[in-house]
């Protein structure tokens, strides 16, 4: 079968359901249609074999005709390590930290195996970073999302989601902390306009009352971010996007607010990639714990909220991460309570149960011991740049947790992916620690912190 037919079939095929199937990969071609199925291999000869209910046999695709292959999620295998390894250009990947000497440091990934990377090509290490208190994960049924009246309005459970067929509204309260991470999935029908209203530090008041709370509201005309204010001006706008609903192809987008009501700041994330922090301008932020979910579209058109999750937010090593190291030539230190050292990280030491970073101080003759748990933020100093040419990336991989590998070749067979790293050479990663490939059209930017 010809890939030019394979597209025309896809196009008259992939007016799929709103929830798609389960345990199956997505791949989003280059204009923006759709397939539903699962990615058997990516072969040297740039073709990715695919099976998919469409056809009885494989479907064959160039790779330069796919934009994107997003596979099913692994619910069963453990979370990742909770050390995040930085590499000098800005890639990702989580670890366990084994050894360290002046020329190397030695990890171990669940799904690379034994890494040796070059102090030279190391940034930074983030420790204890997935080690987030979660406080909910849902949709987990229709009885936690009530109205006022103590009934889920017109919004329907199905497949971990909960879907709206017209305008539909209903809340649940939560124990929201000051500082806390927020997200959610949204999805609509294609060739339909959505129109959603996600209310949060909601204090539930009845309807029509003045109240102090946060709204995010993502319609055809972009996404824009809210304050309403029980005194003075009622409704505030902080934050306007022009992200209208055609530069999402596959009709979702996935959202993530961090709000620090501590400093009246929120940062906003859209499928993984920063789109800037903005302050309230009001004094005192909502103190509310409610969330309130809102479907404005007419009757006959379904939209859909899925994979809401609530973190509590601690900031303290993404703050760490982007503040000013001190002498770059040198290697820093920065602990959970703030204290800074500078000196020269001379190894690892595990001991009685407990993992040591043995570490010169530039003010003190004897080395000291600092465990590994009492610390944020380690930085490497930084080696002076290599005059090279690199090859140019062609493909971002995006691994569980917050891993991103951009990589010059990539090559999958049964359950092992093959690529070429420009600083960590040919590597075998297991099938499931991916979670997606996408096609670089430009240079790539780091995924932001958690």
């Amino acid at each position: 079968m010809r890939t030019s037919n394979i597209i025309i079939s896809f196009n008259l095929a992939c007016a799929c359901s709103l929830s798609g199937s389960l345990n199956a990969d997505d791949v989003l071609l280059s204009d923006g249609a759709r397939v539903t199925g699962s990615v058997r291999s990516i072969l040297e000869s740039g073709v990715i074999e695919l099976t998919s209910e469409l056809s009885p046999l494989p479907l064959c695709l160039r790779i330069d005709t796919v934009q994107k292959v997003q596979f099913s999620p692994n619910d069963t295998l453990p979370p990742p390590p909770p050390t995040l390894l930085e590499l000098t250009n800005g890639d990702r990947i989580h670890v366990t930290l084994e050894t360290l000497d002046d020329r190397i440091l030695t990890v171990i990934s669940p799904d690379a195996g034994r890494l040796q990377i070059p102090r030279e090509s190391l940034k930074c290490i983030q420790l204890g970073l997935l080690q987030k208190q979660a406080i909910y994960s849902g949709p987990r049924n229709l009885d936690e999302w009530k109205t006022s009246n103590g009934q889920p309005r017109n919004w329907t459970f199905d497949r971990h989601s909960l879907i709206a067929n017209g305008p539909a509204m209903a809340s649940t309260l939560l124990a929201l902390p000051q500082q806390f991470i927020l997200r959610f999935s949204l999805k609509w029908q294609p060739r339909q306009i959505p129109n959603f209203q996600i209310f949060f530090a909601d204090p539930l008041k009845t309807k029509g009352d003045f109240c102090n709370r946060y709204y995010l509201q993502y319609g055809g005309a972009g996404l824009e971010i809210k304050r309403e204010a029980s005194t003075g001006k009622r409704y505030n706008s902080l934050m306007q996007l022009n992200r209208n609903p055609d530069q999402y192809p596959d009709h979702q987008l996935r959202v993530e607010l961090r709000v620090n009501r501590k400093d009246a700041r929120m940062q906003l994330l859209l499928n993984g990639k920063s789109e800037g922090e903005f302050a309230d301008p009001f004094p005192t932020p909502p103190d509310g714990s409610g969330l309130t979910l809102v479907s404005n579209a007419p009757s006959g058109t379904p939209q859909e909220i899925s994979n809401i999750e609530v973190l509590k937010l601690d900031d303290s090593r993404s703050r760490h991460r982007a503040e000013d190291r001190g002498n770059p030539k040198i290697d820093s230190l920065i602990s959970l309570e703030d204290d800074r050292w500078g000196g020269h990280l001379i190894g690892i030491r595990n001991t009685q149960g407990r993992q040591l970073f043995l570490f010169k101080n530039d003010f003190k003759n004897d080395t000291s011991e600092i465990p590994v748990a009492d610390l944020s933020t380690v930085f490497f100093a930084t080696a002076e740049p290599k005059i090279h040419s690199p090859a140019i990336p062609l493909f971002s991989l995006r691994l569980r947790g917050e891993g991103l590998l951009r990589v010059s070749s990539c090559l999958l067979r049964d359950n092992s992916m093959a690529i070429i790293h420009p600083l960590l050479g040919p590597l075998n990663i297991l099938r499931h620690g991916v979670v997606s490939i996408e096609r670089s059209q430009a240079t790539p930017q780091t995924v932001p912190d958690p």
